[in-house]
């Protein structure tokens, strides 16, 4: 690429999926986009081995007047699905305040809907960008599962739906959710019921990006600069005018940070840090050797709060929610916990010898939605970051929907954005 092009380029930083997808759709516009990552290759990072489960049904803000409650059991160490592990962090307290701040019932509301309407929207653009890019169809979209072991958990989900008038979820008591996901007879014996989300897809989030990477490297739509580190910016006034990396300058006409848990650090010397926390997740992935013992529906263990998925021959089971700043190891006992599930429900049905398993930092924002949109304080940088357990799940809308406002398009959905002072 010419010195010239190069300052016309609009530089993404991060290639996972939120990055990849950004750069898709500026690519769609004619927009000349290069694609800058430390690693050496698409979805090294967060989007490397999630459940792949585009969860429309569980897109909802953290933060309510339950989660309050929910802290003091969580501190206490009696929740063992979400553990802290760094509770002295001064960046956690930071978070934190911020998140009860979000608490009440109306930031609630708020926060969820943008969520709702943001998935719903990103959900809806995957059949389009398969076909327009020849990709294989292997993203389903029939639908996916939310299942209970424990029956006044149960009834509470239900009674939510029917005041909420969500007509795309449906009540299963266990035969009928046994009859409409065979595959879940392992642990049917548990089971008290469930309910069908005819919202949610699943797919191999790691292998669209890649898929999408090729697609835009073959056709010289986006160039890409892997196994550069960002290191910091050249700026005049209120312009970026260069990405510095370890690698060298790259002069640029734009840059668009989807940058993940690295984001705060990356912006600190910009004069802003966007208030997003690492929150791991640990995934494992077995080889299935029996497909009619495993759920061809993605699922939800909301007792246990497990989410389950297969595709590619492979069962992805992904839990915990944990406060470890930016630790990446993969503790013994975690794996026993998410090794266990799989012995008791799908034991007869997968490789037990030889899983891999693997953790990921997910970007997660106080409220809940990400932060999309323009830096106030520059005029050609924008952000796209703070996606959570969401971020398959929204990548494809938050990316059409930064380039809308980029491209200086009208927009479908108003105020999807997290708040903030530093965002325009």
């Amino acid at each position: 690429m010419s010195e010239s092009a190069r300052k016309r380029s609009i530089a993404v930083i991060g290639a996972g999926v939120a990055g990849m997808m950004t750069a898709y759709a500026l690519s769609k516009r004619g927009v000349q986009v290069l694609v800058i990552d430390a690693m050496s290759g698409p979805a090294e990072m967060c989007s490397r081995a999630n459940a792949g489960i585009i969860a429309v049904g569980h897109a909802k803000a953290w933060a309510g007047p339950q989660a309050i409650g929910a802290m003091f059991k969580v501190i206490a160490g009696r929740d063992p699905s979400v553990k802290v592990s760094r509770i002295l962090d001064p960046a956690l307290w930071r978070w934190g305040i911020e998140f009860l701040a979000n608490c009440t019932p109306h930031a609630h509301h708020r926060n969820t809907d943008a969520l709702q309407r943001l998935s719903r929207y990103s959900r809806d653009l995957i059949a389009a960008a398969e076909t327009e890019m020849d990709l294989p169809n292997e993203v389903r979209r029939n639908g996916g599962l939310y299942v209970f072991q424990n029956e006044s958990q149960f009834n509470t989900y239900v009674a939510s739906i029917k005041d909420h008038g969500d007509d795309s979820i449906t009540a299963l008591e266990r035969d009928e959710l046994i009859a409409r996901e065979p595959g879940l007879s392992g642990l049917s014996s548990r089971l008290v019921g469930g309910l069908y989300s005819a919202a949610d897809c699943v797919g191999d989030c790691r292998l669209f990006t890649q898929r999408t990477a090729a697609f835009l490297n073959k056709s010289n739509k986006a160039r890409f600069c892997f196994g550069a580190r960002v290191t910091g910016f050249r700026t005049s006034f209120n312009t970026i005018q260069a990405v510095r990396t370890d690698q060298g300058e790259i002069p640029c006409g734009a840059v668009i940070l989807a940058t993940g848990v690295e984001t705060p650090e990356l912006t600190r010397a910009l004069g802003f840090a966007p208030n997003i926390y690492p929150v791991k997740g640990y995934s494992g992935t077995w080889t299935i050797t029996d497909p009619a013992k495993v759920p061809a529906l993605p699922f939800v263990d909301e007792t246990e709060l497990l989410a389950v998925a297969a595709y590619g021959g492979q069962l992805r089971v992904t839990a915990i929610a944990e406060f470890a700043a930016h630790d990446r190891s993969i503790p013994e006992e975690r794996i026993a916990q998410i090794g266990d599930y799989v012995l008791r429900s799908f034991g007869d049905a997968v490789e037990l010898k030889t899983p891999e398993f693997w953790s990921g930092l997910r970007p997660t924002t106080p409220a809940g939605p990400p932060f999309l949109g323009k830096v106030r304080k520059y005029s050609n940088l924008w952000i796209n970051a703070g996606h959570g357990q969401l971020g398959w799940t929204m990548a494809l809308g938050c990316g059409e929907l930064l380039t809308q406002r980029i491209m200086g398009e009208q927009t479908p959905l108003q105020n999807p954005s997290s708040a903030a002072s530093w965002l325009a």
